[in-house]
């Protein structure tokens, strides 16, 4: 009686590993979310298919619109380069972006939502 026991004990945590997939396989998924999918509605053709060509392998729809915000950014504000920035926020229906630059000092941006492009 205690060595079936014993086997159903050792037998449990190999059936549960077998019937749950590992954490990376499913964070990974294989379309956009709705939130992912209105950003690229409002995107106009040449910039949507820019974002969909890079969000493969792990990235997604908000990283890669984050990362070309950041590198529009990079290209306009030429006075600190090198400085790390990051995306607080982006409000495409007011077309605004919010950039931390550094450790305290945030900026507001405002950009063309169809397009990505920082505006003057």
């Amino acid at each position: 009686m205690n060595l079936a026991r014993v086997a159903i004990a050792l037998m449990a945590p190999i059936t549960l590993s077998l019937a749950a997939p590992p954490a990376p396989a499913s964070a990974q998924r294989s379309s956009p979310t709705a939130y992912e999918r209105a950003i690229l509605a409002g995107l106009d053709a040449p910039t949507r298919a820019e974002v969909q060509g890079r969000a493969t392998a792990g990235n997604n729809v908000t990283g890669v619109v984050a990362i070309i915000l950041l590198n529009n950014y990079q290209t306009v504000d030429t006075k600190s380069p090198g400085q790390a920035v990051s995306v607080v926020a982006v409000d495409f229906a007011r077309g605004t972006v919010v950039l931390r630059k550094g450790a305290e000092e945030l900026v507001l941006h405002r950009f063309d939502p169809a397009t990505l492009r920082l505006l003057p």
